[in-house]
């Protein structure tokens, strides 16, 4: 006769808790074998292990109690491959976003370390951009936390993408004809820009390749008034025409920190020789 096991031993020779043993008697997926009734013990047989496995199996992959019920209402073996199939598929997607998650952090990790080793501060110069896709929305508004943030909200709610914030930069868009007046209180788009190959698939425009005047300041996109004026003066003292919207690119803001001083915004104004 195979031995009779106590609620106890049964649980500890899974790795479970006497309640979960319990609570898998009280919704019909596993009973024991034998109560009794007057010492109240409960016991099972060692021909129950199995099935104790597979319960644990399944929830393991996943499957809710209802649908593990489910499947041992009616198990063959078309209906575990079956579930199988599903699974794996559920857990290929599953690794395919930790994958892009990780290149995310890579990636971001990698930039930051660029801009605190190898960018002078408060330096203008010239570079040469490459395409790049941008998600925006247009504001027109006066340049506010709150107004940013609304549309931002906007933006990645377009995009319909999680990382999209994370994958790309804050990107403020001010009108070119705003920008020769000296007028940046007026906002004309909140846009993510983004420069890699971690970009969501919808709603997004391209920024065509070109030549820009940048200068990249410690601090957040507000208060870089005198970082504008002075690109614009050196772009006048070096005889290059404006030729496009320009924009303020939170490189880090309160996402990574809440010391203001860490804050690293670049502007950058599309450019031609005169």
């Amino acid at each position: 006769m195979k031995p009779k096991i106590l609620i106890g031993e049964m649980a500890r020779l899974h790795n479970i808790s006497t309640q979960t043993l319990r609570y898998y008697d009280q919704i019909g997926l596993l009973k024991p074998q034998y109560i009794d009734e007057e010492n109240n013990y409960r016991y099972y047989s060692v021909d129950q292990f199995a099935l104790l496995d597979s319960i644990l199996l399944l929830k393991e992959l996943g499957m809710s109690l209802q649908q593990i019920q489910n499947y041992f209402d009616d198990r063959n073996t078309e209906s575990m491959m079956e579930l199988l199939q599903v699974k794996q598929r559920k857990i290929e997607k599953e690794i395919r976003l930790l994958k892009q998650k990780n290149k995310s952090i890579s990636n971001k990790r990698s930039f930051i370390q660029h801009y605190q080793t190898q960018i002078s501060f408060g330096q203008c110069e010239v570079i040469s951009l490459p395409t790049r896709k941008i998600g925006f929305f247009d504001t027109k508004q006066e340049k506010t936390k709150e107004e940013i943030e609304y549309a931002l909200k906007k933006v990645t709610h377009m995009l319909e993408d999680d990382l999209s914030l994370f994958n790309g930069l804050i990107t403020c868009i001010f009108d070119k004809e705003n920008i020769k007046k000296g007028n940046f209180s007026k906002l004309k788009s909140v846009g993510i820009l983004f420069d890699h190959d971690l970009v969501p698939k919808k709603n997004l425009f391209t920024i065509e390749e070109g030549i820009y005047a940048r200068i990249v300041y410690c601090g957040g996109l507000e208060g870089g008034e005198r970082y504008y004026t002075k690109l614009l003066q050196w772009i006048d003292n070096h005889n290059f025409t404006i030729i496009g919207d320009g924009m303020a690119l939170a490189i880090m803001d309160s996402t990574f920190t809440s010391c203001l001083e860490e804050y690293i915004t670049e502007i950058q104004i599309p450019i031609k020789k005169t």
